[in-house]
């Protein structure tokens, strides 16, 4: 299968939300990149394969900082690839290397996130969530291992009705689920103990990025006195927002909530769809994340650790690809 094939397909099935969480986007991306890099016949079609599929995902999910982050690793690599000028099965070989790590760090950090998660869950909570996160699932499990009894609140999270994906699964595997509609959460907040929820992206000023309705359920738990929980992996923080660089929300299409037909018989009406919202870091008590829970005020100090620099900034994607193109239009 060529790699256009591939990355139209993946591309396809993130349009129409058959990945719906950040991390299981990432995951498919990397393992479509795997079999794009085994199939390449040479280094020049395997460097124009792989910036094609990143310029390609990137551009349905601009938001998602996991992506970004992991492709900027990639391409980096990619970068010490064409620089060094190795024969093909090399380049391969440090290019999978690179992917395999990243494919490891993300375990890790679910797995380190999970049972730090699931260490703040108190028998007999009661707890709010939303939309689809594998984060948010894998910690809910992790609390059932340590034997913790509790009920979920799961709100039916519109566009996309991820809340019915998220209370089949938590159902399945023993919790007492009640699924209630987006419009309900102020009524069920008043019962609730504590709200927890996944995010696509953290901004550098501790703001999440979730989906559409987390700030609304984010504010009401507020006014309520219950303390809003975020998980996510370090990889998810969107450092070009250091520079106040703003996140573009993405809109569903319009026959997410109007089809074609309805909108024949009730004539022209404007629709907005944002997929996604962002919780003010006001509203968030922590974050938790693989080196252990942070208040949103802590973000720019993580983000310096980890790239060592202040002000903090990682390598632009674009300009990453502009250099590796130059390189090989000069070989």
């Amino acid at each position: 299968m060529e790699a256009k094939t591939l990355v139209s397909k993946l591309v396809s099935n993130i349009i129409s939300w058959k990945i719906r969480s950040s991390t299981e986007l990432v995951e498919e991306t990397l393992n479509t990149l795997e079999c794009i890099i085994k199939k390449s016949k040479d280094l020049n079609s395997l460097v124009l394969d792989i910036i094609y599929m990143v310029n390609e995902v990137i551009k349905v999910r601009p938001t998602a900082a996991m992506l970004i982050n992991c492709s900027r690793d990639i391409l980096l690599e990619l970068n010490n690839v064409v620089n060094s000028k190795p024969k093909l099965p090399k380049a391969k070989e440090a290019l999978l290397n690179k992917i395999r790590r990243i494919k490891g760090r993300m375990t890790n950090s679910i797995e380190r996130i999970a049972t730090i998660g699931a260490n703040r869950i108190i028998p007999g909570d009661i707890i709010m969530t939303s939309a689809y996160s594998k984060t948010v699932m894998k910690i809910f499990e992790k609390a059932l291992e340590q034997g913790k009894k509790f009920e979920v609140f799961v709100t039916e999270s519109r566009p996309g009705d991820d809340g019915k994906i998220v209370a089949s699964e938590l159902s399945k595997l023993g919790l007492k689920v009640t699924l209630i509609v987006d419009s309900a959460m102020r009524y069920f907040m008043k019962y609730t103990t504590r709200v927890l929820l996944g995010a696509e992206a953290v901004a550098a000023n501790g703001a999440v990025i979730s989906k559409v309705g987390s700030s609304l359920m984010a504010l009401i738990a507020h006014e309520a006195r219950v303390r809003v929980f975020v998980a996510a992996s370090t990889l998810k923080f969107n450092y070009e927002t250091v520079f106040g660089e703003l996140v573009r929300i993405p809109q569903a299409p319009e026959e997410t909530i109007l089809p074609g037909e309805v909108k024949e018989k009730i004539g022209g009406i404007k629709t907005e769809i944002p997929v996604l919202d962002v919780i003010p870091p006001e509203y968030v008590d922590a974050i938790i994340t693989e080196y252990g829970v942070i208040a949103p005020q802590a973000i720019p100090l993580l983000m310096r650790d980890l790239l060592r620099t202040w002000p903090p900034k990682a390598a632009d994607v674009s300009e990453i690809i502009s250099n590796i193109l130059e390189v090989t239009k000069s070989a």
